[in-house]
């Protein structure tokens, strides 16, 4: 913990000197400061169908545009190559991505490994927590998430990586009682979307960004930052070369 630490306030200290990888949405880009900072984790969550894996292959292809290389760990069964090469417009960008399909938990942390042996300035964990879903249970869910978290966050920083994870939201149901014991929120509004064990992902977040759905069948999305607060949410597109702005 005090390694983490140490790594962390030297990170802000350097902050200036960050490098970013381009989301392709210049709104996007400018709500986190520029782009997907090297050095920090940052917490991509939201429904299915928000974008999220969209936004990992824009940063794969605008990575590899680059120069840089990157770590895909597919937890989910989520890589499209495809897709890849229709966003880039080059087979070349794939050469420059390392693929682990990650089967169990224990591949998925693994990879972790690879980090500091290949050097890339880009890894990305699509979905963080579905393998750890099935496999563990209660606390120790919990504890199995904030261990790996951690591991990355350390790797982020040793080796100068920007590390972007992908989370699942659940709908968890809003209690406010009345004098009389009942649920009256329940009235008002029904559910809310909550990041899917989002207190253990976020104790080694450095940045937390949620995806939503505004209008699925005209592509149109929204892209919040959780943390650090205090920005307006920002639009965005899909189309057939990533994540992009609306036209």
């Amino acid at each position: 913990m005090r390694r983490f630490i140490s790594g962390f306030r030297t990170q802000f200290r350097q902050l200036g000197t960050l490098a970013t990888i381009s989301t392709g949405s210049k709104a996007m880009d400018s709500l986190l400061g520029g782009g997907v900072r090297t050095g920090m984790v940052t917490d991509i969550y939201g429904e299915s169908g928000s974008g999220k894996s969209q936004l990992c292959f824009t940063l794969c292809s605008n990575c590899a545009g680059d120069g840089g290389t990157a770590i895909f760990v597919d937890a989910a069964g989520t890589f499209r190559p495809e897709r890849i090469f229709e966003i880039s417009g080059s087979p070349g960008a794939l050469e420059k991505i390392m693929f682990v399909r990650a089967l169990n938990t224990i591949d998925q942390t693994n990879a972790v490994r690879k980090i500091l042996d290949t050097g890339p300035r880009l890894v990305l964990v699509d979905t963080l927590t579905s393998l750890f879903s099935a496999e563990y249970s209660g606390p120790a869910r919990h504890l199995a998430v904030m261990k790996h978290m951690h591991e990355l966050a350390l790797a982020a920083i040793n080796a100068g990586c920007a590390v972007v994870i992908t989370n699942m939201v659940r709908s968890a149901a809003i209690t406010v009682a009345d004098q009389a014991g009942r649920n009256i929120a329940l009235a008002v509004v029904p559910f809310k979307q909550r990041e899917y064990l989002g207190s253990s992902v976020s104790i080694y977040s450095h940045i937390k960004l949620k995806l939503e759905i505004v209008d699925a069948a005209k592509s149109l999305f929204r892209a919040l930052l959780v943390q650090p607060a205090g920005k307006e949410p920002v639009p965005f597109a899909i189309a057939p070369r990533g994540i992009s702005d609306i036209n």
